[in-house]
């Protein structure tokens, strides 16, 4: 995982998230996901994996190969945020997800169902790389640079 720019709180980068793209609110949420999961966890969450059956969101996520990972209230905050969103139901209440509807990948791509640890891998650098160029100030040219440019015929 790649360090937050310098400076920058996490509420001002999941703002970010949500208005620089056309799938915000999911990347909010999976950016959101990353500070407690693992990359392969993340890959195959399934929306029931993350929903108690009384439909609130689970405080542990326990993986398949038996490690248990506390989701903190920020995290499940946005995964509350990202199933309403995700399913157009009543900000009260994701009680009203459809019972068909638990076991569907949590995040599908534009493309399939759901990502694959080295494609989520990359959605995460990319994304990464454009919060760091969001939030930190442009590099100057040093004077050895400029001159250098501004010489003919390099």
């Amino acid at each position: 995982m790649n360090p937050l720019p310098a400076n920058t709180n996490l509420k001002s980068i999941l703002t970010y998230i949500e208005e620089a793209t056309k799938w915000g609110v999911r990347n909010r949420a999976l950016f959101a996901v990353r500070q407690n999961l693992r990359l392969k966890d993340i890959s195959d969450l399934l929306v029931s994996d993350v929903l108690n059956p009384d439909m609130t969101i689970r405080r542990f996520y326990i993986a398949e190969d038996g490690e248990k990972f506390v989701l903190n209230d920020e995290v499940r905050g946005e995964l509350y945020r990202y199933l309403i969103s995700r399913f157009s139901v009543s900000e009260d209440s994701i009680e009203s997800i459809q019972i068909d509807e638990l076991d569907i990948p949590l995040f599908p791509t534009q493309k399939s169902d759901s990502f694959t640890p080295n494609t989520l891998a990359q959605h995460y650098t990319h994304q990464d790389k454009l919060i760091s160029e969001h939030f930190q100030p442009p590099k100057r040219l040093s004077k050895a640079t400029k001159t250098k440019a501004n010489i003919p015929g390099r």
